[in-house]
């Protein structure tokens, strides 16, 4: 059971904002939360860039709450959905362009706020 991640490919491309220990700690969430995606095989997971992240992170004030966010990242991925489907997944198809959005709080570990197709 569970999302096998381990053949994934992780680009965590270029970011003015953000060092690579953060974009990794960012990554890890997504990784962990793909776990839940029974018999799914991550393909790809690739970090969107500033500007993606930036107006992402005007967009999910008040998402949660009464949290105030001060920072965000976007991901893509591409995944392999199992072969006999089930869920709410289509049987033996790829997705691509699944976005994953996360953002923190001020001194904050990263919180995952929304996943699905753009």
């Amino acid at each position: 059971g569970g999302g096998d991640v381990s053949e994934a490919v992780i680009d965590y491309g270029e970011s003015e904002l953000y060092g690579a220990k953060e974009l990794e700690a960012a990554a890890k969430v997504v990784l962990k939360e793909f776990a839940n995606f029974d018999g799914c095989v991550l393909h790809t997971l690739e970090y969107a860039g500033d500007d993606v992240s930036v107006r992402e992170l005007e967009h999910s004030q008040g998402l949660d709450g009464d949290r105030s966010f001060v920072q965000c990242v976007v991901f893509t991925s591409s995944f392999h959905s199992p072969e006999e489907g089930g869920g709410t997944w289509e049987a033996d198809r790829v997705y691509t362009g699944w976005t994953w959005t996360l953002a923190r709080e001020e001194n904050g570990s990263w919180a995952l706020l929304s996943a699905g197709c753009a």
